[in-house]
């Protein structure tokens, strides 16, 4: 099905054998909870989720701040890493946020089931009253020969190709484009939708979520997210599948048909 407009109904999902897509990220902000620090505190929501997620790490956050006296390390909170034995899923918990990512995506079904667990443990018992904000973040990534701008220009639309589809004598080359948008939805609550794309250098990034690649590429990152509102891990659910449904037609409409063929689609 070819999708003319970036906005509108859900579209049926095509797999991708070869999906470019790097992570996928899920993160509820909630009011500090000094308490999750603590190993015993954190040792009940631990034992609901270590069926699936039984491995368990601490670890320091590092907040780097640049300065006119020049970079300025500090270390942050303590931060829990759930992880599978022998998978790609992990859960992060600090007193401020709760996070569910993979560089290793299924489906939406999958996805949100996993995050209704993680909502219903952090309601049961760390049970913020608020959340500061809730936001999913796809990110897709076209590495080697493939990221070239004579290949996307086939893969990918005009629209999105914007002026780096205009053709360079041989003596000029493109080191980096990106484009950004922002979107406002009015709904309840109001939500917004950020969207990155273009072309990367190697070794670059924009986003510490994004690791350097050793190639050239190209990147379309969809972010979608609503900002405080009352916690109700239902409500936080529902949200969370809007905001993947509205973010998927956003890639569709992104990409041609022939990205989808060229990433080892049966079917569109």
């Amino acid at each position: 099905m070819k999708v003319d407009s970036p906005f509108g109904p859900a579209v049926e999902s095509v797999p991708l054998p070869r999906s470019p897509l790097a992570v996928v990220v899920a993160q509820v902000r909630f009011p500090l909870v000094a308490a999750i620090a603590e190993q015993q505190f954190i040792a009940p929501f631990q034992e609901r989720i270590r069926s699936t997620y039984s491995d368990l790490k601490a670890e320091m956050e590092t907040q780097v701040t640049f300065t006119p006296d020049g970079v300025q390390v500090k270390e942050g909170s303590r931060v829990w890493r759930f992880t599978e034995s022998d998978g790609p899923w992990e859960v992060t918990l600090s007193s401020e946020f709760l996070a569910l990512s993979t560089r290793s995506y299924t489906n939406r079904d999958d996805f949100l089931t996993r995050l209704g667990v993680l909502l219903a443990a952090l309601a049961e018992w760390i049970g913020p009253r608020t959340v500061r904000r809730f936001g999913v973040r796809y990110i897709d990534r076209v590495i080697e020969s493939e990221a070239t701008r004579e290949t996307m220009t086939k893969l990918v639309r005009p629209e999105v190709l914007g002026t780096t589809a205009v053709e360079l004598p041989d003596s000029v080359g493109l080191n980096h484009s990106l484009t950004e948008c922002e979107y406002q939805f009015e709904e309840d609550p109001p939500s917004s939708l950020r969207t990155k794309w273009g072309f990367l250098p190697a070794n670059a990034t924009f986003d510490p979520a994004v690791e350097p690649a050793n190639e050239d590429s190209w990147v379309l990152d969809v972010d979608c997210s609503h900002n405080e509102r009352p916690f109700d891990s239902e409500a936080i659910l529902s949200a969370g599948r809007s905001y993947t449904d509205r973010i998927y037609r956003f890639f569709r409409w992104a990409v041609k048909e022939e990205f989808l063929t060229h990433f080892g689609a049966t079917q569109s």
